[in-house]
């Protein structure tokens, strides 16, 4: 190995041991953990500090991470596009449970549906890529307002009211916030034909870096073939994922 390469190898070995030091770690330390000498390890990490990536306590003289590689993370994280970092999850949940899968994010007070992928067991729908839905008698619309303040949830209902479109549509503001209560208790929503007759839908949100809810994805079939043993393991099948997907844009569930 180049000698150059090797000392790229070394500072990421030491990035990643000092990452792991809550209060800090010192060279002697390094040495002993890394099996280095004490001058490759000094020579690193004073590089490594110059450039902002690893800083030292000048009391303990322990070193631990920059902000520089925070700021660098924060910008990964902001370029991340969700689409494309939750397509091959979608296509596990496809694999796993062979029905449609959606993800949608919110947009103006509505749902807009990003992308559909579809298994073999096809279904007639009104979902579209680009189309846009109503947020309270959706599962996926219900596990976004779920997770975002009451006062937000009711100022979207305030202006795009309730309007029922099967007669298992909640539409009362009481009604949908017990309901969004639930959503929060179990981590997922239900749509038990509330916006189209003969659909049930099983959604869970998806949390990016922040914190803050961005997206949901949903299990959509004919109710005929939604009966609650099966809910209950493609909602949780539907969890899994959701975690997945919100992992992979940095969010960290405490």
């Amino acid at each position: 190995m180049e000698e150059g390469v090797k000392s790229v190898e070394r500072a990421f070995q030491i990035l990643e041991r000092v990452s792991l030091a809550k209060n800090g770690i010192g060279v002697t330390e390094l040495a002993n953990e890394l099996n280095m000498y004490k001058s490759t390890i000094h020579r690193v990490l004073s590089t490594l500090a110059n450039l902002g990536y690893i800083e030292q306590d000048p009391e303990t003289e322990r070193y631990k991470l920059g902000y520089k590689l925070l700021e660098m993370s924060s910008r990964l994280l902001s370029n991340l596009d969700i689409r494309r970092e939750a397509m091959p999850y979608l296509q596990e949940l496809v694999d796993l449970t062979n029905e449609v899968v959606h993800l949608v994010v919110l947009n103006k007070g509505e749902v807009v549906y990003i992308e559909k992928v579809e298994g073999s067991e096809t279904i007639r729908m009104h979902s579209r890529v680009g189309n846009r839905a109503p947020v309270h008698c959706t599962g996926v619309g219900k596990a976004i307002l779920a997770y975002l303040p009451e006062q937000q949830v009711r100022e979207i209902i305030r202006q795009y009211g309730l309007q029922p479109h099967t007669p298992h549509t909640l539409t009362s503001i009481e009604d949908l916030l017990h309901d969004l209560q639930k959503v929060r208790q179990r981590g997922y929503a239900l749509d038990l034909e509330e916006n189209e007759l003969g659909i049930t839908c099983v959604a869970a949100p998806i949390f990016d870096h922040t914190g803050a809810v961005v997206a949901a994805i949903s299990v959509s079939a004919p109710t005929i073939r939604m009966q609650r043993e099966r809910l209950e393991t493609l909602a949780q099948q539907v969890r899994n994922i959701s975690d997945k997907i919100s992992a992979r844009l940095g969010y960290r569930s405490e």
